[in-house]
């Protein structure tokens, strides 16, 4: 009987990691093609509009993802709000490129799949169970990543046209986003080895 228990946990424990792995290799595709999409486009562009609320929502995941590791948002009313914004933007972005792919990028229907991303996330973000917040982890860990991606490559064209006030203010920025990255990526591996509130 212990025997047959001790499998099913490992099979368990196996399709949850795959199921990680899947998430993982998605939101990496998803975040990185919706980045690139918009990287280039100056300021004049139509779609600059765009580009700058791609890199909004991708702030909010990244900063409550940062947010979330450190020590002062321990307490529960911290950690159910961080997890509520770092869950919900973060699957915004992904219901927008998955509905927006599904549907040959139809405004409408793009916008239909972020605020549904955005609800579910958001309830995904505050849910107990370990595989989801090691879930929303690594997806917003991404997402403060691309954050840093898009300063970094803003801070560049700043360089260009010699604004070094706006450098300086990207470069930081681009930093400080890299530095949410780790931390929300060993929150993410925490979570996998020791649950959520491990250490």
């Amino acid at each position: 009987m212990g025997h047959k228990a001790g499998y099913c946990l490992r099979w368990q424990a196996m399709v949850h990691n795959a199921g990680l792995i899947a998430i993982a290799l998605f939101s990496f595709h998803a975040i990185s093609s919706l980045v690139f999409s918009v990287v280039g486009l100056a300021p004049s562009s139509p779609k600059w509009g765009l580009a700058l609320t791609l890199e909004g929502f991708l702030i909010a995941a990244g900063t409550a993802a940062g947010l979330r590791s450190l020590p002062f948002s321990e307490t529960t009313m911290a950690q159910r709000l961080t997890g509520l914004v770092s869950g919900g933007a973060s699957l915004a972005i992904l219901g927008f490129y998955t509905l927006g792919q599904l549907t040959g990028q139809q405004a409408q229907w793009a916008i239909t799949g972020a605020v549904v991303g955005c609800l579910v996330g958001g309830r995904l973000g505050i849910a107990r169970a370990r595989f989801w917040q090691v879930a929303i982890a690594l997806t917003s860990g991404l997402c403060a990543y691309g954050a840093a991606f898009g300063l970094g490559t803003w801070a560049w064209a700043a360089i260009m046209v010699q604004r070094w006030t706006l450098v300086l203010g990207l470069g930081l920025g681009t930093g400080l986003y890299l530095w949410f990255t780790r931390r929300a990526m060993a929150m993410a591996w925490r979570h996998w080895r020791y649950g959520p509130g491990g250490r």
